[in-house]
C-alpha cells in the first residue's frame, strides 16, 4: 500500500500537469489569433492563464515548443473527425475523403484550428514545430501509397500530391465563411474530387 501512494500521487500531479498545459495551448491559440502569430508572446500567454514567464518556463520552453503544442492538440483533433468517418473495409479513395473532411472539420471547430492551419502555411520551420506535421502527414502518405496499390491512383511524386492537398485544405481556412453558398463539406468535397481526378488511373481504351 505505502509503495503504491507515490504512484497515485504522481498521476495525480501529471494529470494536473496536463490539464494545466491544455488550458495554455488554448490560451495560446486566443493570443495568437488576437495578437497575430509574429507579435505573439509567451508573456502574453502567461498572463492569459495568470502564470510569470518563469512558471509557463515549466510548461512550455519557448514559443516554437508552444506552437509544436497548438499543432498536436488540432492534429489530435484531426485524427478524431477522420475516425468518425471511416469504417473497415474503405477504399483509399474513401479515406482520402475522409481525411479531406476530417481535416477541415477540426480546422473550423477550434480556434486553435485557424492557428495550426497559419503555421502549417508559414515559412516556419523549426524542429519543434513540423515534427507533429510530419507524423499527420505520414497517414496521408500511407493513403496515397494504398491507392497506387489498390490501382486507384497513378504513381506520382507523394510529396508533391501531400503538400499540395495539405495547402489547399489549409487554405480553406483564410478565405472560407461559414454561412456562405457552400458548406465546409462541399469545400473539402470539391477539393478532394480535383485531387482524385488528377491521380485517377486512366481507363485503358
Amino acid at each position: 500500500m505505502t509503495s503504491a501512494e507515490p504512484t497515485l500521487s504522481e498521476q495525480r500531479r501529471e494529470r494536473r500537469w496536463e490539464s494545466r498545459r491544455e488550458l495554455i495551448v488554448r490560451a495560446a491559440a486566443e493570443v495568437i489569433a488576437e495578437m497575430g502569430l509574429e507579435r505573439a508572446t509567451l508573456d502574453a500567454v502567461g498572463d492569459r492563464v495568470g502564470l510569470s514567464k518563469a512558471s509557463l518556463y515549466y510548461y512550455v520552453k519557448s514559443k516554437e515548443e508552444l506552437l509544436g503544442h497548438v499543432i498536436a492538440h488540432v492534429l489530435a483533433a484531426q485524427e478524431e473527425a477522420m475516425a468518425a468517418l471511416t469504417r473497415e473495409g474503405m477504399t483509399a479513395e474513401e479515406r482520402l475523403r475522409a481525411f479531406c473532411l476530417g481535416h477541415l472539420r477540426s480546422l473550423f471547430a477550434d480556434p486553435a484550428g485557424h492557428i495550426a492551419a497559419r503555421v502549417a502555411l508559414s515559412d516556419i520551420r523549426d524542429e519543434l514545430v513540423r515534427r507533429p506535421l510530419r507524423a499527420y502527414m505520414a497517414r496521408l502518405e500511407a493513403i496515397l501509397a494504398d491507392g497506387v496499390a489498390e490501382g486507384a491512383f497513378r504513381p506520382a511524386d507523394s510529396r508533391i500530391v501531400r503538400y499540395s492537398l495539405f495547402s489547399a485544405l489549409n487554405a480553406v481556412t483564410l478565405w472560407y465563411s461559414p454561412g456562405g453558398p457552400l458548406t465546409l463539406e462541399e469545400v473539402g468535397n470539391q477539393i478532394c474530387d480535383l485531387v482524385i481526378d488528377g491521380l485517377r488511373e486512366e481507363s485503358s481504351p
